[in-house]
């Protein structure tokens, strides 16, 4: 029989300490969060050495992770070329051998049976409805490449793309390279360049409209001070960008006159296309240069050679602080499609 000899425990108090034994000294034992101070235990030294410095073993590990992760890189490079670059070109040969199977479909005497079979393949086996108005483009790539709906659409817009540019389907992929990849093509280069052109003449035009508003600020005009100053609303006091112009809440009186209701200040998101809807409206295409004669001659009547919108550049520009000559008056002609 086997005898356990168990040495007693002994435990060394700290100065000032105390063993607790009840539950109710417990608790007294405890301190009180309130009112403690962790800032009292950790009291840093002043000489204290605050920068770490590397050691040997410290560099050798930070250049061996870096190493591994400049293989990580190398790696993902691969991928890229070997699956999203590669990956990219088959997808668009597959493309072009869709497009040139729909383009027999629409050639064939049977095309509208065969568009019927596939709507009712894609109903009966994917859950697809297809109308029968939908466009043969999307009905042969749902057939085909029964993806989700807005990868179907770019594919199926890239193939009606190229049959109004009258892409052979041989020359589908390098067209679809050409421009930049699936999702770039939104319309026909034709369209896209034309619709560009407008865009650029749009803000040509907005641009003028305000800057001949700002230059008018140093003329005449009619300038109003409400005597309620409650009738200024800021809606923009912590937004980014004020609008370049507030707002007046306007109601015509029988008399002929406007009744200023309120005058809101806006955020810039907000004043902006309301400017560009009233710029690209109140001049005409074809005023566009007349308008911007205009411009510089207010400026020139006005005296404005910097500021008021002015930029480097423009006519008449002087920088501030330049000596320059008075500038001579002009005659300026109120346009009311352009400037009122």
């Amino acid at each position: 029989m086997e005898t356990q000899t168990q040495n007693k425990a002994s435990v060394t108090l700290p100065k000032n300490g105390r063993v607790v034994t009840d539950a109710d000294q417990y608790e007294e034992s405890m301190t009180d969060l309130d009112d403690f101070d962790l800032a009292k235990i950790f009291t840093p030294q002043i000489d204290m050495e605050i920068a770490p410095v590397m050691a040997p073993a410290m560099l050798e590990q930070i250049e061996s992770l870096l190493a591994k992760g400049n293989s990580f890189r190398t790696l993902n490079d691969k991928y890229v070329e070997k699956f999203v670059v590669q990956g990219n070109e088959e997808l668009y040969e597959l493309l072009g051998g869709v497009y040139g199977f729909m383009l027999t479909v629409n050639e064939s005497p049977y095309r509208d049976h065969i568009l019927m079979r596939m709507r009712e393949w894609l109903a009966r086996e994917k859950a697809i409805v297809l109308q029968e108005t939908t466009a043969i483009e999307t009905v042969v790539v749902r057939y085909i490449m029964p993806a989700e709906r807005q990868t179907a659409f770019n594919y199926a817009r890239v193939m009606k793309v190229a049959f109004l540019e009258k892409i052979a389907a041989k020359d589908l992929a390098g067209y679809i390279k050409g421009r930049g990849g699936i999702t770039k093509i939104q319309d026909t280069q034709a369209n896209e360049e034309a619709a560009k052109d407008k865009k650029e003449l749009e803000k040509k035009k907005t641009t003028l409209y305000e800057k001949v508003l700002i230059a008018k600020v140093k003329g005449p005009g009619l300038d109003i001070k409400p005597e309620n100053r409650k009738i200024h609303f800021d809606l923009a006091p912590r937004a980014k960008d004020e609008a370049i112009f507030d707002f007046a809440l306007l109601t015509p009186t029988d008399e002929g006159t406007w009744r200023v209701n309120q005058i809101v200040t806006v955020p810039k998101s907000v004043g902006d296309p309301f400017i560009q809807y009233i710029g690209k409206n109140s001049i005409p295409d074809e005023r566009v240069e007349e308008a911007k004669e205009f411009l510089d001659k207010l400026r020139a009547k006005l005296g404005i050679t910097h500021g008021y919108g002015m930029e480097p550049g423009d006519v008449g520009y002087v920088p501030p602080g330049n000596v320059t000559k008075p500038p001579v008056e002009k005659d300026v002609t109120e346009e009311s499609q352009i400037t009122e």
